[in-house]
């Protein structure tokens, strides 16, 4: 069975702000609050999700708030 086009987009919105919101939990967890939310702009411009779901790992492992936001800007 073929999913109909407005669920394949509310699945895709779906996984899109839930990958922004576990990134963003992550990085509050790891660094200093406001530092974060000087990111939440940049991350919540991208809308291609597999992006997101590298920047949702690359969270777990980068050194600094700094090298993450290289991240986003590449």
């Amino acid at each position: 069975m073929q999913e109909s086009k407005f669920y394949q987009l509310q699945r895709e919105r779906f996984f899109r702000e839930n990958t922004i919101d576990n990134t963003l939990a992550l990085l509050q967890d790891r660094f200093h609050p406001e530092a974060v939310s000087a990111v939440k702009p940049l991350l919540h411009s991208i809308e291609d999700v597999p992006r997101l779901k590298q920047l949702l790992l690359a969270a777990s492992k980068v050194p600094n708030i700094e090298t993450f936001s290289q991240l986003l800007c590449e």
